[in-house]
C-alpha cells in the first residue's frame, strides 16, 4: 500500500509540477510516505562510544576452623587485621568483592559474621570463581588463608592459565604438627569364606621426614600382618596392602593400626576398624522323602543348580532309609526339607523324633521346609507344623480339586530381586494347583494364595522365629509349575519361585541381598565418608541409586550412588558434617521400582579434620602466586600488599544502537510534517 501510495504521489507530483500550491502539499505528503516506507525495512543506526570503566579487586577470606588455631595471629588480631586491610583498600576508592570461603563460598563477612568455624576448606571453589569471572571484569585477586585444603580438587599442582595475578597473605607458621593417620581402608564389603582378598590401607603423614612407622593388621586379637613404611610428611600418602583369607563365616572385624610417633598429639586417627561380611562357601541340605513323587526330582534339580548347595537325600524304602538316619542326626545342616514326609509307614517313628528334631534345628540354627505330597500323614505332620507356629484347620470348601492361585504383595516385598521373567505372563495362565490341606497362616507371611471365590487359602507361606526360618508349600503337585510352564509361558516357574526362597531359608547372604559399608569405622567432622557396596548374588543393575543421610532422626542430605561396572561395586560419598552418630540408607531404583536395600551408620568424632594440620602451607600457596605472576606475603608483612593493589581501569568501546521505528525523534518528524501540511492547507483556504 505504501509503495503504491509513493508511486501515486510521484505521478501526481510530476503532473502538477508547475502548480506551486499542489506541488508543496504533494512534497510534504511524499516525505511522510517515504519515512514510513523506510521504517518498514527496520533500519538501525549503530555507532561506537568509548567508555572508561574501573576494575574491581577480589578479596577471598578463609573462614575455616584451622585459621583460629594458629598461635599467631590470634583470632581477634586476624579479624581486626582483615578489617584494616579492607578499610585501607576502600580508602583508595577501589571496589572490593569480598567473599569468604570454607566448604562453600559466601558473603558472611559483609553481614558481620566474622567467626572462623567452617568444618572444611575447599580451595577449588575459590579458583573456580576466579576462572569463571570475565577476564576484563577485575584487576586481580587477594586471598587470605593458611592453605590447609581437605575438600575438593587439588589445584596446587595444576596450571592456572588466563588468570590475573593472585596475591596471597599466608596465616600461621610453616612448621606442620606431627601427625600420622589411617586415611582410608579399601576392601570388598563381602567375601567368600576360604577365598583370598586384598585390604589396601592409605596412611597419611605430616611433620615428619624419613621416619619409619609400623602398620599392623589384627583380627579377633590375632596379628595377621605387619609392614614397615618410610614416612615422608608433606601430607604424603603411603599405600600398604595386606592379603586376608577368612576361614570363618559371619561379620569379621579387621583392625588396622599405625604406631604413634614422638610429639604426635592426635593419636585417635592412628587406628581404624573395618567390618567385612564373610559368607559361607558351601551349604548343606537334608532332603527327607517319605514316598516317591514327581516333586522330588524338581526339588533336587533346583538345589543342584547352585554349586554351593550340597544335598543329602534320605528316602524311605522297604528295608529302611536309603542312607542311615544316623548320618542325618550326626550332620549339621543349613536346611532340612520334608518332601512328601512323614507318611503312614513312618508316622509313628517321626512322632517319636519330634523332641530330638526340635533340639537339632534349634541348636544348629537349621532352617526347616515342608513340601506337601499326596501320601503325607496329617496327624504326624501337625506337630512339625507347630514348630513353625503353624497348624492345620477345617476347610470351608471342598478339597481334592485344582484351583487357580496368585502371588500376594508379600512376594514383592520379601523378594524384590527375584527373576522378573514370569511377570510378563497373564496370571490366568498360571497352572492350577491341587489342594488337599488348609493351613492356618496367622503367624506367617503368605506368599501365594489359592483363588477360591472370596476365600483365601494359603498355598505358600514363610515365617521366621529367630534364629530359624521356615517355609511350607501346601500343594502336592509342585511339579506342575515345571512341566506345565517349561518352554511354554516361562522357563520353569518352579525354579524361579523356589530358588530365592531356598536362598532366604539358608541365608546365603546372611539375610541380605546387598552389603554396604563405610571405608572405616570413625571419622572427624569435615572428613569425606565413602560408602561401598555390592550384591551377594546376581541381580539387574539399578538405573540409579542414592545415599540418604539422617542425623538425630531427620533427613539432612541425599547423595548420588554410582555403579562401577569394572568392580561390580556401588560407590558414593558424603561429608561428616555433624558430630555423633550419622545414619544412612541405600535406595536403588529399578525403573518404576524404588527399593531401600541397606541401612547403616558411622560415628563422627567431636574433633575436626581442620585441626589435624594447623600450619601454613607456604610451598603450595607460593606455587599459585608464581603461576599467576602474583606475590606471596606473610601475615606480618600484610600491609605490603597495598602497594600492589592499585586503582585500574579499562577503556572499553561500546556500541549504541538506534532502532528508528522505536525512536521518538522519527515520530516527531512525521507529526511535524503532517502539521506543516495542515497549516499550509489552512493558509491557502483548503481547510
Amino acid at each position: 500500500v505504501l509503495f503504491f501510495s509513493l508511486i501515486t504521489f510521484f505521478v501526481i507530483f510530476y503532473k502538477h509540477y508547475n502548480d506551486r500550491i499542489l506541488k508543496i502539499l504533494i512534497a510534504l505528503r511524499l516525505l511522510v510516505i517515504t519515512i514510513l516506507i523506510l521504517l518498514y525495512f527496520d533500519p538501525r543506526i549503530i555507532f561506537p562510544q568509548s567508555v572508561n570503566r574501573d576494575l574491581s579487586w577480589n578479596l577471598f577470606l578463609d573462614k575455616s576452623l584451622s585459621m583460629s588455631y594458629h598461635a599467631n595471629p590470634s583470632v581477634s588480631s586476624l579479624q581486626s587485621g582483615i578489617d584494616d586491610i579492607i578499610a585501607r583498600i576502600e580508602k583508595k576508592d577501589i571496589q572490593l568483592n569480598i567473599i569468604d570461603f570454607g566448604s562453600k563460598l559466601d558473603t558472611a563477612w559483609l553481614r558481620g559474621e566474622k567467626e572462623f568455624n567452617d568444618i572444611s576448606t575447599n580451595f577449588g571453589n575459590v579458583l573456580n570463581n576466579i576462572k569463571e569471572n570475565d577476564y576484563d571484569s577485575y584487576a586481580g585477586s587477594i586471598i587470605i588463608t593458611d592453605g590447609q585444603v581437605n575438600q575438593g580438587v587439588d589445584y596446587f599442582n595444576k596450571e592456572l592459565n588466563d588468570i590475573k595475578p593472585i596475591y596471597i597473605i599466608g596465616v600461621g607458621k610453616s612448621n606442620p604438627s606431627v601427625d600420622v593417620s589411617i586415611l582410608s581402608i579399601n576392601a570388598p564389603p563381602v567375601i567368600i569364606k576360604g577365598e583370598s582378598a586384598e585390604i589396601e590401607v592409605m596412611v597419611s603423614s605430616n611433620g615428619v621426614e624419613n621416619q619409619k612407622a609400623n602398620v599392623t593388621l589384627y583380627s579377633q586379637g590375632k596379628l595377621l600382618g605387619s609392614k614397615v613404611l618410610m614416612l615422608s610428611g608433606q601430607e604424603s600418602i603411603n599405600k600398604i596392602r595386606f592379603m586376608i583369607k577368612p576361614e570363618q563365616a559371619g561379620e569379621t572385624e579387621y583392625k588396622v593400626q599405625v604406631n604413634a610417633l614422638p610429639e604426635e598429639i592426635n593419636i585417635l586417627n592412628n587406628k581404624q576398624v573395618l567390618p567385612i561380611q564373610v559368607l559361607k562357601n558351601q551349604y548343606r541340605i537334608a532332603i527327607i522323602t517319605g514316598a516317591p513323587n514327581f516333586n522330588t526330582r524338581i526339588i533336587k534339580d533346583i538345589l543342584n543348580d547352585n554349586e554351593k548347595f550340597i544335598a543329602d537325600h534320605f528316602y524311605l524304602t522297604n528295608s529302611g532309609y536309603s542312607t542311615s538316619l544316623k548320618q542325618f542326626w550326626d550332620t549339621r545342616y543349613d536346611l532340612i526339607l520334608f518332601d512328601n514326609h512323614p507318611i503312614s509307614n513312618n508316622a509313628t517313628e517321626w512322632k517319636s523324633f519330634l523332641r530330638i528334631f526340635a533340639k537339632k534345628i534349634l541348636s544348629q540354627k537349621t532352617s526347616f521346609a515342608i513340601c506337601f505330597g499326596n501320601d503325607i500323614d496329617k496327624d504326624a505332620l501337625n506337630p512339625y507344623l507347630n514348630l513353625m507356629n503353624l497348624s492345620s484347620k477345617e476347610s470351608l470348601i471342598d478339597l481334592g480339586k485344582n484351583y487357580d492361585w496368585d502371588f500376594t504383595n508379600n512376594w514383592d516385598l520379601l523378594f524384590p530381586f527375584k527373576s522378573d521373567n514370569y511377570e510378563s505372563i497373564d496370571k490366568s495362565n498360571y497352572p492350577p494347583l491341587f489342594i488337599n490341606f488348609v493351613l492356618d497362616s496367622l503367624n506367617a507371611d503368605v506368599l501365594a494364595n489359592f483363588k477360591i471365590s472370596d476365600v483365601k487359602i494359603p498355598l505358600m507361606v514363610i515365617s521366621e522365629k529367630s534364629p530359624l526360618r521356615f517355609m511350607v508349600f501346601a500343594s502336592p503337585n509342585l511339579y506342575d509349575l515345571y512341566f506345565k510352564t517349561y518352554n511354554n509361558y516361562v522357563p520353569d516357574l518352579a525354579s524361579q519361585i523356589l530358588q530365592p526362597i531356598f536362598s532366604w531359608l539358608i541365608r546365603t547372604g546372611n539375610g541380605e541381598d546387598f552389603y554396604f559399608r563405610s571405608n572405616k569405622d570413625s571419622y572427624q567432622q569435615g572428613e569425606k565418608i565413602i560408602i561401598t557396596g555390592k550384591s551377594v548374588r546376581e541381580t539387574e543393575i539399578a538405573d540409579e541409586g542414592y545415599i540418604h543421610i539422617y542425623y538425630e532422626g531427620d533427613k539432612v542430605n541425599s547423595k548420588k550412588l554410582v555403579y562401577d561396572s569394572n568392580t561390580g561395586y556401588y560407590n558414593g560419598q558424603f561429608w561428616a558434617s555433624y558430630a555423633g552418630k550419622i545414619e544412612y540408607e541405600i535406595e536403588l531404583n529399578y525403573g518404576n521400582r524404588s527399593l531401600i536395600v541397606n541401612r547403616g551408620s558411622v560415628i563422627v568424632q567431636e574433633s575436626q579434620i581442620e585441626t589435624n594440620n594447623v600450619y601454613l602451607n607456604q610451598k603450595s600457596l607460593k606455587k599459585i602466586t608464581e603461576n599467576t605472576d602474583g606475590v606471596f606475603y606473610f601475615w606480618n608483612d600484610r600491609l605490603s600488599i597495598l602497594d600492589k593493589v592499585t586503582k585500574e581501569s579499562i577503556n572499553q568501546i561500546s556500541y549504541i544502537k538506534i532502532i528508528l521505528h522505536r525512536h521518538w525523534l522519527v515520530f516527531i518528524i512525521i507529526i511535524l510534517l503532517l502539521t506543516l501540511e495542515w497549516l499550509y492547507k489552512r493558509r491557502i483556504g483548503m481547510i
